[in-house]
């Protein structure tokens, strides 16, 4: 039987990651009949919010088909309908939107062709992988970490099928790497050719980083190329998950996990029993260990009976069974809702305090979202641009607050950014 890794992506999400991750917009599906209305607001400057142009802060976007799934990448989007076609917009500087153009900049919805029926969508930080109905992975846009899996550093401007040792059954696309589940339960991972992860104290991290309001989101540049002698302490630094190849390889500690969201440096992994394992850089505490070294993966203390994680740039979340979430990492614009005001990080789950019960989580670049158990949307941390619509801009917000945003059934974040439908 096949089990889907839900697309959380910071980041850009993370990444998730997510990314983990997508940055400053927010979208917002809802059905009708034969289509889905996508409302669109935040930042434009990429097209990101699907208007047919790079100007203003909300829109509505139509699809002609419903939509079974969207996913967010630092400035793109990526749409699934239930008949397994894919539309796609935003930055398309690397290719990321997938429609073999060299045009910098897609603002409005566009088919990507060439693919065959898809079964699940995920967005890396400038990087998109497709699932096929034959557990195919197929992976478009920036390769210059061997993020796309392809055996060089290419980048693709559309979308490519790659060579895995088995059929697939989950995609999750992190920052400049990729993991992927078969149907063998084996994870694979591949991306940001580091040759080591490096131990190293917070103190010494600290000093890689700097205090910045940047942090580690912007200390790299997206095209560096991270096995130069520049960038490779930087590269061992952020961990990416151990991953050190530029074809799919295997990563056994992850093997049976049934999510993984990967985000900027991070990925967690949700067990079948509830627990979940972290793996990647612990900068700021956000594996949820209480050591700020690099580790391989472990399993997090004190999470129990957890049905959902997020992965973003710098912090992370899990929900439970019972509707309450659990959030660790940097909370430097309240994403924790801790109302800390730094980077130093949370290094232990913590219980988001002032929520109802909650279905479903997400997150985004220093922003977190909450679907409650009523279809309500809330959001806490930076919303300088308008990202969570009816909450007022600010840069700093520990406390969850509701949108307005209400009858929505999902939720998906990416760098800074949501998905609602």
């Amino acid at each position: 039987m096949r089990k889907n890794i839900a697309p959380h992506t910071i980041i850009f999400g993370v990444i998730a990651v997510a990314v983990v991750a997508g940055v400053i917009y927010a979208l917002f599906p809802k059905t009708a009949a034969g289509e889905t209305v996508i409302s669109a607001s935040g930042r434009n400057t990429h097209g990101q919010l699907g208007n047919y142009s790079t100007g203003g802060t909300s829109s509505m976007i139509d699809i002609s088909e419903k939509v079974s799934q969207a996913a967010a990448g630092f400035d793109h989007a990526l749409v699934l309908t239930e008949k397994g076609t894919v539309y796609a917009w935003g930055d398309n500087t690397y290719g990321q939107v997938g429609i073999d153009s060299a045009k910098g900049i897609v603002s409005g919805p566009q088919k990507i062709e060439g693919l065959p029926l898809i079964t699940e969508i995920s967005a890396g930080f400038r990087h998109s992988m497709a699932l096929d109905a034959d557990g195919n992975v197929w992976v478009w846009g920036n390769n210059i970490a061997g993020q796309l899996g392809t055996g060089d550093r290419g980048d693709r401007r559309k979308p490519v099928k790659i060579s895995l040792p088995d059929t697939a059954s989950g995609i999750s696309a992190g920052h400049r790497f990729s993991l992927v589940t078969l149907d063998n339960e084996k994870v694979y991972g591949w991306g940001a050719k580091c040759k080591q992860d490096t131990k190293r104290t917070f103190a010494e991290l600290l000093q890689l980083i700097g205090q910045s309001a940047t942090g580690i989101s912007y200390y790299v540049d997206a095209n560096a190329d991270p096995s130069s002698s520049d960038t490779q302490e930087l590269c061992e630094f952020q961990g990416f998950v151990a991953v050190s190849s530029l074809t799919p390889v295997e990563i056994p500690e992850l093997a049976g996990s049934t999510q993984i969201a990967a985000g900027f440096g991070h990925v967690l992994a949700l067990q079948a029993d509830g627990t979940v394992k972290s793996k990647g850089c612990n900068a700021y505490g956000q594996l949820g260990y209480p050591t700020a070294d690099i580790v391989p993966a472990e399993t997090i203390p004190g999470l129990t009976d957890i049905v959902e994680v997020a992965a973003s740039t710098r912090h992370s979340l899990a929900l439970d069974a019972q509707g309450k979430v659990w959030a660790w990492g940097a909370d430097n614009s309240g994403q924790l809702g801790k109302d800390l005001g730094n980077l130093e990080g949370v290094f232990e789950p913590e219980a988001v305090a002032g929520l109802p019960a909650i279905a479903s989580i997400a997150a985004g670049h220093d922003f977190s979202l909450a679907l409650d158990e009523e279809g309500r949307v809330w959001a806490w941390g930076v919303n300088k641009n308008n990202q969570a619509p009816g909450i007022a801009a600010t840069d700093y917000n520990s406390t969850p607050m509701l949108t307005n945003l209400s009858n929505e059934s999902q939720i998906i974040a990416g760098g800074a950014f949501i998905l609602a439908y």
